[in-house]
């Protein structure tokens, strides 16, 4: 079967998240090691996790291209490969909010949320057909497996609490510090802050959404939060 029109678009802007995620994150990285910015380097990996995140969706793309045919998905494969990112990119995330914020804490904070990401990882290999639900094409090949964390399963329960103690902690925490600041720093703060809602509102929206034409703007927001980001750390 020919891949229908919403089919390509979840395709192309999936293919677009993945390729710029990880070519950023990568320039992210370069530029931690010319400036020596550790908070770069790490920014560079939520990046490069961020693009990752659909890498089910990249896969079973190129699968239909090529064979006409969708991704074969034994134990929710293709959930998996995307959901699996999610753990390193909010313990990152989390980290780099807490060493802005409260860095005599930022160990302890980050053991707390690694703990989380470890039980949430092994919540959906242990039943990922139960964490995520998977709306299959009505003719393999006419479009792609469209997956999205089930939010009755504790895995999708866990990946909402998850999402919204980022905006709490690192967003509003960001916004405060944008508040309590002056000049250049409160710049930076408010850029850090709104990257971090963006992110945290686009990637919610992505979780819950079928396939169709606002993937394009949703995906959009959701690449550009860390680019917000970026620019607030970059000197």
């Amino acid at each position: 079967m020919a891949l229908e029109l919403v089919g390509w678009l979840d395709g192309i802007t999936g293919s677009i998240v993945v390729l710029t995620g990880c070519i950023l994150g990568l320039f992210f990285i370069y530029k931690s090691q010319e400036l020596g910015a550790d908070l770069l380097l790490r920014l560079g990996l939520v990046m490069i996790f961020a693009g990752l995140a659909f890498l089910g969706v990249f896969l079973d793309f190129l699968v239909v291209i090529f064979t006409r045919s969708n991704m074969i998905n034994p134990y929710g494969l293709v959930g998996l490969l995307s959901y699996v990112w999610v753990a390193p990119l909010i313990v990152l995330g989390i980290n780099i909010g807490a060493e802005l914020m409260i860095p005599e804490k930022r160990w302890y904070i980050t053991s707390v949320f690694i703990i989380l990401m470890i039980i949430f990882e092994l919540l959906i290999f242990i039943d990922p057909l139960g964490s995520f639900n998977f709306v299959y094409p009505s003719s393999p090949g006419d479009g792609l497996i469209d997956y999205n964390a089930n939010l009755t399963s504790l895995a999708g329960i866990m990946m909402i609490i998850l999402l919204i103690s980022i905006v709490f902690f690192v967003g509003i925490g960001f916004l405060i510090k944008a508040i309590q600041s002056t000049g250049d720093l409160r710049k930076k703060f408010l850029l850090l802050a709104v990257g971090v809602f963006i992110y945290t509102i686009f990637g919610l929206l992505e979780s819950l959404m079928e396939p169709g034409f606002l993937l394009i703007p949703i995906r959009v927001g959701y690449i550009s939060g860390p680019i917000f980001m970026y620019f607030g750390l970059k000197s």
